[in-house]
């Protein structure tokens, strides 16, 4: 069951120091007083986040982007000077609501942005400092008196002009210890056919991110959830790897799972997307921005109904990547619709939308270049848009549509290893059965390389 979302105002970010991470706590941008309220000690099993304010690539100029001829609504035209004050906000205003919370945890008052903190919770969490609202989380369905906690927080964004709510459940990437949860979650919350979008690998810096929950290979294409009767209510069900292909243009591994009871009476089909070139506290890069954006499309068109079958999305911690896709889903969508045709001088929906996603679960969004990153998308689809619609007009002042750079063309960027290396044996005549086979084997010997490493 899902608790219903209370929607206020802006919200929050991630914090802390981190073993995943390299970047020193003084690089963070939550290194102020407000930071230091007390919270969960992080456990074994539990890892904290760190959050950097640092941009790559962002020019010392005044953040001023090229000369460009494309008449865009205000907010996009002057986003990129405006940026560091909006994103400064955000930050600020989560840790207005930090404070609060501790201090209404510490006289025992009941306070809106109270977090899932404690031991019990820290267990199933995969970083300590990342953990959902009180009022705004997933009620796994267990027998009474069993915890009922997944770190999960239901998303809700109402489109401005159809009416039909864009529904999501932005998680975090599943543990070992705790992976059958998430296929719980799925069965009580979602129908047939369902969306997961998975945008972190299992493996990144030779750290964990996400379990491998779901069946990778056709050559190992059955698992099994819940096999010991955790909750002891023979909630047990079967996965099977119906499908696998790799959609070149989204450069995401298209899995299709069969989903069924234990008996066999019931079943679900669950699209799984995995998209793996989206480094964690950073964004896709080249063909890969390309890709993401085909993923959107993708998400929206396999799943039942997503005005009210949520689609799962997740990364690791559930709320960068994750926050930033859903972001992008519902503003190209409002871009589609004509919603951001007549946008007044004094509003931004890009700023708009992601307090409306950090009302519902914090953190959502994680670090600056992020945010940067919607306006960056946004404006470059809003000229693409504009072109089509006014081809004389674009003619006339000499516009054209961009195509994404390549990696080959970008030879500065340091991309994260990519499933869609054209250097494979088979080359690009080999079927897309065949393929899709091959690279999820050698996905397979570089994540069990990478655990070997030290």
């Amino acid at each position: 069951m899902v608790q219903p979302a209370v929607s206020v105002s802006p919200s929050s970010s991630k914090r802390s120091r981190s073993k995943d991470s390299t970047q020193s706590a003084t690089n963070s941008s939550l290194n102020t007083p407000a930071a230091n309220t007390p919270f969960v000690t992080p456990s074994a099993s539990a890892n904290s986040l760190v959050i950097s304010s640092v941009v790559p690539g962002t020019p010392a100029n005044g953040d001023v982007y090229p000369p460009d001829a494309t008449p865009y609504p205000a907010f996009l035209t002057r986003a990129q000077q405006n940026v560091h004050l909006k994103w400064s906000r955000l930050e600020w205003t989560q840790m207005e609501r930090l404070r609060d919370a501790a201090q209404a945890n510490a006289s025992d008052q009941p306070n809106q942005w109270a977090r899932c903190t404690g031991d019990e919770y820290a267990l199933r969490n995969r970083y300590a400092n990342v953990d959902p609202y009180q009022h705004n989380r997933v009620l796994l369905e267990v027998p009474e008196g069993q915890f009922d906690y997944i770190n999960a927080s239901p998303i809700v964004l109402e489109p401005s002009k159809s009416g039909e709510p864009l529904k999501y459940i932005a998680t975090q990437g599943p543990k070992a210890d705790s992976w059958p949860h998430i296929w719980r979650m799925i069965w009580k919350e979602n129908t047939s056919p369902a969306v997961i979008v998975m945008l972190t690998q299992t493996h990144e810096a030779n750290r964990e991110k996400c379990y491998p929950y779901y069946p990778q290979s056709p050559s190992s294409p059955d698992m099994r959830t819940n096999e010991h009767d955790e909750f002891e209510d023979g909630f047990m069900h079967n996965l099977h790897l119906a499908a696998l292909t790799i959609d070149d243009e989204a450069r995401t591994q298209v899995r299709e799972i069969d989903m069924t009871t234990d008996d066999g009476s019931d079943s679900r089909k669950i699209w799984h997307l995995l998209f793996a070139g989206w480094p964690d506290f950073s964004v896709p890069e080249g063909a890969d921005r390309a890709g993401m954006l085909k993923l959107i499309d993708i998400s929206r068109s396999k799943n039942a109904d997503n005005s009210t079958n949520p689609r799962i999305v997740h990364c690791s911690a559930g709320i960068g990547r994750s926050g930033t896709f859903i972001a992008l889903d519902w503003l190209v969508q409002e871009l589609d619709e004509g919603s951001l045709d007549e946008v007044p001088d004094t509003e931004d929906p890009v700023m708009k939308v992601v307090e409306k996603l950090r009302d519902q679960r914090a953190g959502m969004v994680q670090s600056r270049i992020q945010f940067q990153f919607i306006y960056d998308v946004l404006r470059e689809r809003w000229r693409e848009r504009w072109i089509a619609q006014h081809p004389d007009e674009a003619l006339r002042l000499g516009l054209t549509t961009t195509t994404t750079t390549t990696d080959d063309e970008q030879p500065a960027l340091k991309r994260q290893k990519s499933i869609h290396n054209t250097s494979s044996p088979q080359g690009p005549s080999a079927s897309p059965e065949a393929r899709a086979q091959l690279e999820a084997e050698l996905m397979d010997a570089d994540m069990e390389y990478e655990k070997g490493k030290t």
